[in-house]
């Protein structure tokens, strides 16, 4: 079982420079657990770590896909999993850090091995059935009556996720449930010990989203969209990424450019609230707010203490269930 730690929360809540400093003092190489910074040319929009940061804390699992593909919860584990064998073998710690909850929680289980892989015949050809509100909501209905526990969990505009549950369903005659609950019955191959970022007042965390648009914005990130836009380089899954999605609105005439400005801030703001719902439910969590009750926001010499203390407690954890599996 490998030991690591990871550093999650919401968009704008600082984890890079949080993760920056913990690796500096922990020696840690870092894994991005960002679903959108796997993908080049989107560097301003993904708030990529930058070349200067890179040369300071090795970075993996970005940069290294063109946007016009797509990338799967399962590669991303794999890879991942991989990457910290290998910084573990350097002697060094990985620290995953990012936002997609979905990438930390696949590293939180045990991988069911057999669970198929995506299939693209499969999944264009349910794609092309689709004419019609109607067909969207007969799609999920049969989800419903077959695995009505994804249907419960999946909403019914999520048109991937519903035909990847079929795809799971019709390719091995088991439910994506039966799947998930059977991972939970292995333990994991890595250790990883969670420090979430949250904060007592939400607002706190509204303004500096605000502030991070307005910041990419004066960075260029208007023309990072405009330059993937007309070179057609986007596909259907990097176009959909927040500040993409909006900034492509302007471009094709259908948002003026204010308009798409305040949509990008509301998308994050709403993709904020819903990634500290998520991390909120990870039960082996340790929380550190940035904020006080009062809503001041805290030192980060203060914050970084309670971070490398937390680190601690996680490796003392790690000794002690390893010692036991010995």
């Amino acid at each position: 079982m490998i030991f690591s730690l990871a550093i999650t929360g919401p968009t704008a809540s600082g984890k890079t420079a949080l993760s920056l400093s913990v690796a500096d003092r922990l020696s840690c190489e870092i894994i991005s657990c960002d679903s959108m910074q796997v993908y080049q040319r989107m560097d301003i929009g993904t708030a990529k770590a930058t070349a200067e940061e890179r040369a300071r804390v090795p970075h993996h699992l970005i940069d290294f896909l063109p946007p016009s593909e797509s990338y799967s919860v399962e590669s991303y584990r794999e890879s991942a999993i991989k990457c910290a064998e290998e910084i573990t073998g350097r002697g060094k710690t990985p620290l995953f850090v990012g936002g997609t909850g979905l990438y930390i929680d696949s590293l939180m289980r045990a991988g069911s091995t057999d669970v198929p892989g995506s299939d693209t015949e499969y999944r264009e050809a349910m794609l092309a059935s689709i004419k019609s509100e109607e067909d969207v909501q007969a799609l999920w209905e049969r989800l419903r009556s077959v695995d009505p526990k994804s249907a419960e969990k999946i909403h019914k505009n999520n048109v991937k996720r519903v035909i990847r549950a079929l795809e799971i369903y019709d390719k091995t005659g088991r439910t994506k449930t039966d799947f998930d609950n059977q991972s939970l019955l292995f333990n994991p191959e890595i250790y990883v010990g969670m420090i979430t970022l949250d904060f007592h007042d939400r607002e706190n965390l509204y303004k500096r989203v605000d502030k991070r648009v307005d910041v990419m914005m004066e960075e260029g990130l208007y023309s990072e969209v405009e330059a993937l836009y007309l070179d057609g380089a986007l596909g259907d899954t990097a176009s959909q990424a927040i500040g993409y999605k909006e900034l492509i609105e302007h471009i094709e005439g259908r948002l003026t450019l204010a308009e798409a400005v305040e949509q990008l801030k509301l998308a994050s703001r709403r993709y904020a609230k819903r990634q500290l719902t998520w991390f909120r439910h990870e039960r082996d969590a340790k929380v550190i707010y940035l904020d006080t009750e009062g809503g001041e926001m805290r030192p980060f010499d203060e914050i970084l203490a309670e971070a490398l203390k937390i680190a601690e407690e996680f490796l003392s954890d790690y000794n002690e269930k390893k010692g036991i599996r010995q």
